[in-house]
């Protein structure tokens, strides 16, 4: 298993308490961003589920991690509007634009879709969801698509949605197996926790973090492993150390 084939990071910077991770930082930073770029190799841009931000602020982000590593990765999380307001409908033609915009001046090469548990596999759904991706298909960009809830229990029905329309399937590695990488091979994993009452007040466990660590290791390509819960940072570096001794 090869390091560079394996991108570790979290649903955000923001949160990051850069005081329990000093004795990890190699050098002084000027922003947040700057610190978690140290620490890790790729973010996944989560706030823009919630508000697409100005360009130039974006922009200012690229510059900030690239004094820090080059080779940082962002991934984009696209706008709550596209999937879960217009539902891949009309309507979000111009939303998704402007995250490709984001995703263009990030050097992204991942955006991810998470549609809502009420979006459903009915023919109105899908047929969407054909229209939509097709509309905006790049060569540049892949696609990634996180479905929410157990109408998508049937891995075949996910499948067939993301072969058709070149999409990569996401899931949380320790409750489902991922349904198709497409030809890149590459898997999209987002860990959020079994926490209550919410899921995302959750630590993984040493053997959790193992079994996530073997999945990754039996799986032919590259692979995103980023974590969506409470203690992300702690639980992020803990698997990179895992990953290191491994590989």
């Amino acid at each position: 298993m090869k390091l560079s084939s394996v991108h570790i990071g979290n649903a955000g910077w923001s949160y990051l308490r850069e005081k329990e991770f000093q004795d990890r930082l190699a050098s002084s930073y000027k922003s947040k961003l700057q610190a978690y770029a140290q620490l890790f190799s790729c973010v996944e841009l989560n706030s823009t589920f919630y508000r697409i931000p100005r360009l130039s602020t974006v922009q200012r982000w690229r510059t900030e991690a690239d004094a820090v590593d080059k080779k940082f990765e962002f991934t984009v999380k696209a706008s709550r509007v596209v999937t879960h307001l217009a539902r891949f409908s009309d309507a979000a033609h111009d939303p998704m634009l402007r995250i490709l915009d984001i995703a263009s001046a990030l050097r992204a090469r991942i955006v991810l879709f998470q549609s809502p548990a009420s979006f459903g596999p009915t023919k109105e759904n899908i047929d969407r969801m054909n229209a939509f991706f097709q509309k905006h298909s790049t060569k540049e960009i892949l696609f990634v698509w996180e479905p929410r809830g157990h109408w998508w229990d049937n891995p075949v029905t996910i499948r067939e949605v993301c072969e058709r329309l070149n999409l990569i399937s996401c899931v949380d590695p320790l409750r489902h197996e991922t349904v198709w990488a497409g030809p890149a091979r590459v898997a999209y994993y987002r860990l959020h926790g079994f926490g209550k009452p919410s899921m995302y007040q959750y630590n993984f466990s040493a053997d959790e973090l193992r079994t996530v660590a073997n999945i990754v290791k039996a799986h032919r390509g590259e692979s995103y492993i980023i974590f969506n819960n409470s203690y992300c940072y702690e639980n992020a570096l803990q698997f990179s150390k895992l990953i290191d001794r491994r590989s």
